[in-house]
C-alpha cells in the first residue's frame, strides 16, 4: 500500500483517524506535563516536573462555609482513597527523599459571596517544590472558586500510595460565566440518582449551571402540594416524580458541588397542558 493509500485509509476512517489524534494528543502532553488538568487552567506552571509523598494524615484546612465544608470531605476522601493510575504512567520519579505533603491550606476573600450568575470562580493554587515546605496553599476569592481549585488538586493526586504534583503554580478562572447542561426531564424522566450523578460529573468538568426543563406539554412529573393533581394526571407514572424533597436535595447536591440549579417550569396552559386535555376528552368518552 503507498503511502498515498495508507493517507486516504486513515481520513476514511473515523475511528482511526480519531485514536490516532487522542494518542497524538497524549503523547505530546506527556512529554511537557507528567499529569494534565482538565479544564485547562489558565496558567499552569511546572517548570522541574517532580512528585512527592502524601502524607496519610493529609489535612485540609479552611474557613467556614457550610457548604465548601462538604466538598472539602469529599475531596479530603477522593484524594486519599481513590488511588489514581493514569493511562500513562507520568515519566517523571517520585522524589523520596523529599518530606510528604502534610496539609493544604485554603484561604477565602469573600465567604458570604453566593452562588450567582458572574460571580468570582477564580482560583492560585501553589504545590511546594521537592525538600521544600510540606503545605501547599489554595487562595480563591469565594467559596466556589476554592472548589474549582480543589478539583485541581484532586487531578494531581495518583497512585497508592498516593504521590502528589510538586512545585506547581496554577492561576485559573473560567473564560464563560455560564457553563451550564440543560436535561428535559419532561419528555424523558431520570431518577434523582441519575440527576445527582449529573451534577457530580458537572462539578468534575467546573461547569457551574445545571439547567433543569422539569415540566413540558408531555408530562408534568412535579409534585406540587397546592396543586396535587398536575403531577397525579400529568407524570408518566407513580414512579416517575418528583417531590419537594427531591428537589430540596437536588438544589442542595448542586450547592454542595458548586452548581446552580435552575428549575424551569413551563405553566399548563394552551400547548403545554395538552395532556390534560387529552385526559378530560378521554374521560368524558369513557363516560367516568
Amino acid at each position: 500500500m503507498s503511502s498515498k493509500d495508507t493517507k486516504d485509509h486513515t481520513f476514511n476512517n473515523p475511528s482511526l483517524s480519531l485514536l490516532l489524534l487522542f494518542v497524538t494528543i497524549t503523547q505530546i502532553s506527556a512529554v511537557h506535563f507528567p499529569i494534565n488538568v482538565w479544564p485547562k487552567p489558565t496558567n499552569f506552571h511546572w517548570p522541574h516536573p517532580s512528585f512527592i509523598p502524601l502524607s496519610p494524615t493529609f489535612k485540609i484546612s479552611h474557613p467556614t462555609h457550610h457548604h465548601l465544608s462538604s466538598a472539602v470531605s469529599r475531596y479530603r476522601h477522593i484524594i486519599t482513597t481513590e488511588h489514581h493510575h493514569p493511562l500513562l504512567p507520568p515519566a517523571t520519579n517520585l522524589t523520596s527523599s523529599s518530606p510528604p505533603l502534610t496539609s493544604l491550606i485554603i484561604t477565602i476573600t469573600d465567604v458570604t459571596s453566593p452562588l450567582t450568575h458572574g460571580v468570582n470562580e477564580s482560583y492560585t493554587l501553589t504545590i511546594p517544590p521537592p525538600l521544600g515546605s510540606t503545605t501547599a496553599y489554595l487562595t480563591a476569592q469565594t467559596a466556589w472558586g476554592a472548589m474549582h481549585g480543589l478539583e485541581t488538586f484532586s487531578q494531581l493526586v495518583y497512585n497508592n500510595p498516593p504521590r502528589v504534583a510538586a512545585g506547581v503554580e496554577i492561576s485559573d478562572e473560567p473564560i464563560f460565566k455560564h457553563r451550564g447542561v440543560v436535561l428535559d426531564t419532561s419528555r424523558n424522566y431520570y431518577g434523582v440518582e441519575h440527576l445527582l450523578r449529573l451534577i457530580r460529573a458537572m462539578s468534575m468538568n467546573k461547569m457551574n449551571v445545571f439547567h433543569w426543563h422539569i415540566t413540558d406539554s408531555h408530562s408534568f412529573p412535579l409534585i406540587l402540594p397546592s396543586e396535587p393533581e398536575l403531577a397525579g394526571r400529568g407524570a408518566y407514572g407513580e414512579d416517575m416524580k418528583y417531590s419537594v424533597e427531591d428537589v430540596k436535595k437536588i438544589v442542595h447536591f448542586g450547592m454542595e458541588h458548586g452548581v446552580r440549579v435552575l428549575p424551569e417550569i413551563d405553566m399548563p396552559g394552551e400547548y403545554h397542558s395538552s395532556y390534560f386535555i387529552l385526559f378530560l376528552v378521554i374521560r368524558f368518552y369513557l363516560g367516568k
